[in-house]
């Protein structure tokens, strides 16, 4: 069984190793396949009446999808990862974590991901391996989104002046349903999938307390730059993040077995909801469905951890694209 690691679990050798992993598959250009297949999915609309805008629902975001289809995304990476060191597996980012001082995440160091990006050179992450200045990290300019130089880009902060914390996590960590009609992105719409994507803002519920967009939309939007485009997996702390994000989802499955047994498969809609989002969809542009992906244990990995969130965030009692 692989175990997926908290990123402060790893030692310097498993992070050079997956640093180096990371710019082979850049170097074969496998590693832009992953940025197409993510800035692919998110341009069409999903029904004909519709509009065809990424800010409306597509095939993988604003939509039950959203945690399958990046479940999906990171085994995919996940395999191409092994196929040059078979030691790796994704390790997860808990942002939450990182909440109080979020420039000091041992993330931002020059032996892993490198750091902020700078004002003065078009906010072109300068140190790590990933730099624009070592050549090794090639990412095009996006001129039409505000990014007219190449080069991997960070702006800590600038959209969003914190990352989410344990109690904002609560939230989402607390909802009993996964999804609900009509299954988008509205502040207003409940449900675990909707709450962690992070639409159900101040808006929609008043015990939500950090103003702005949330959860996983929040740390696009803290971390800026090419993460905030939809060409986002430019950036390898995509997956580190999104790991997270699948690791909440996976806590959230097991507490729900335990507590509601007779809900399986704690997901929505089984059937006759929006194209791509059923529970026997494919996710394209892959084989498996959405059902195939439900369950980590048959897909063969797990998390370090893995009862850590619920015990410290669920039991006790209450107390871009990404952006609105």
């Amino acid at each position: 069984m692989k175990v997926r690691k908290n990123v402060r679990s790893l030692s310097q050798t498993e992070i050079d190793t997956l640093v180096k992993a990371f710019l082979e598959l850049k170097k074969r250009g496998r590693y832009d396949t992953y940025v197409h297949w993510h800035h692919h999915v998110m341009i069409p609309s999903i029904w004909s009446w519709e509009p065809n805008d990424p800010d409306y629902r597509n095939g993988a975001h604003r939509g039950p999808s959203f945690l399958p289809w990046h479940r999906e995304f990171l085994l995919q990476l996940e395999e191409d990862l092994r196929s040059i060191d078979t030691s790796i597996t994704i390790p997860y980012w808990n942002w939450t974590e990182d909440a109080a001082a979020p420039v000091n995440s041992p993330l931002w160091s020059d032996k892993f991901l490198g750091g902020n990006g700078v004002e003065g050179d078009h906010w072109r992450v300068a140190d790590g391996p990933f730099a624009y200045s070592k050549g090794n990290w090639p990412v095009p300019a996006y001129p039409d989104d505000g990014y007219p130089e190449p080069g991997l880009k960070r702006q800590f902060g600038v959209n969003a002046n914190s990352l989410p914390n344990s109690d904002d996590l609560a939230l989402a960590l607390r909802e009993s349903l996964y999804d609900t009609p009509p299954y988008n992105s509205s502040p207003f719409t409940l449900g675990f999938r909707n709450r962690l994507e992070g639409w159900v803002t101040q808006r929609g519920d008043s015990r939500v307390r950090t103003p702005g967009t949330q959860l996983h939309n929040r740390v696009h939007v803290w971390v800026g730059g090419n993460m905030i485009l939809m060409t986002s997996p430019d950036d390898p702390v995509f997956f580190l993040h999104h790991c997270f994000v699948d690791k909440i989802w996976a806590d959230w499955q097991t507490s729900m077995l335990q507590d509601k047994p007779n809900w399986v498969p704690h997901y929505a809609p089984l059937r006759d909801g929006p194209i791509g989002h059923n529970l026997d969809d494919v996710l394209k542009p892959w084989s498996r469905r959405i059902r195939d992906v439900m369950d980590i244990t048959s897909l063969g990995y797990q998390y370090e951890q893995p009862a850590q969130i619920m015990k410290a965030v669920v039991r006790p009692p209450f107390r871009s694209p990404f952006m609105e």
